[in-house]
């Protein structure tokens, strides 16, 4: 969705998945292959999209689950964006040029159980993209502009291929999911008004960033929004016709 919209707004957009079916074949996990195709192809604009779920118990779900949350979410982000960055730094006299936009996630700022791992993720992503953007301020590369977009809950197949899977049951308490369509509006969005961070929608981020500020409280209220949560997924099988 966000590279069809890209190419809508007239950018030459190269697609990539890990399956490289159809388009370049990338693993995020590979900090090498992410130097070799940004070098091949540098980018004026990355986006880092990948993203793994993983939901479950925390403390005993496989470590192979939890070290491919943290290796594509986290390390996937932070391997993109130095390789964008490598091709971005040095252009117009080292002061940089280009924009490095990263999907994150609401539950990047709250406690999420049974998605712990996921929002730990996330957490990193953003903390790493904002403290990254203070060093390349205080580097003077301010033509290199990074942003992260945190929407809710979205209806991609990370979500609706475990629909019934009772573990993902706080994705859903908005009133309702984020279509992608509107991430890749903001992302439209961000290049022409750059910010650091923006949620989507914009009413959510300000709800979680106040649970954020409040964690015994937020942790208090989980059961109350497990419960919302659940009921809102049965909604949505519903609706799948699951």
């Amino acid at each position: 969705m966000i590279a069809d919209r890209l190419e809508l707004e007239g950018w030459r957009v190269v697609r990539t998945d890990i399956a490289g079916d159809g388009v370049v074949q990338l693993d995020v996990r590979d900090a090498e292959a992410c130097r070799s195709l940004a070098q091949e192809t540098q980018p004026d604009l990355w986006v880092n999209n990948a993203g793994f779920l993983g939901a479950g118990d925390a403390a005993t779900q496989p470590d192979e689950i939890v070290e491919r949350v943290v290796a594509v979410n986290l390390l996937g982000v932070i391997h993109g964006t130095r390789a964008a960055l490598a091709v971005m730094r040095p252009r117009e006299g080292g002061r940089g040029a280009g924009q490095i936009i990263t999907i994150g996630s609401l539950a990047s700022w709250v406690p999420v159980p049974g998605e712990c791992v996921y929002a730990a993720s996330k957490a990193g992503v953003l903390s790493f993209t904002l403290g990254l953007s203070a060093e390349l301020a205080q580097q003077g590369v301010t033509g290199v502009r990074l942003g992260v977009i945190c929407p809710d809950g979205m209806l991609t197949p990370m979500i609706t291929d475990v629909i019934d899977d009772p573990a993902i049951a706080m994705t859903f308490t908005g009133f309702r999911q984020v279509a992608p369509g509107k991430v890749a509006d903001e992302v439209v969005r961000m290049l022409r008004r750059p910010r650091r961070v923006v949620s989507v929608p914009h009413w959510r981020g300000a709800q979680v960033r106040a649970l954020s500020g409040i964690p015994d409280a937020a942790l208090r209220l989980a059961p109350l929004f497990m419960k919302l949560g659940r009921s809102g997924q049965d909604r949505v099988r519903r609706r799948l016709g699951r």
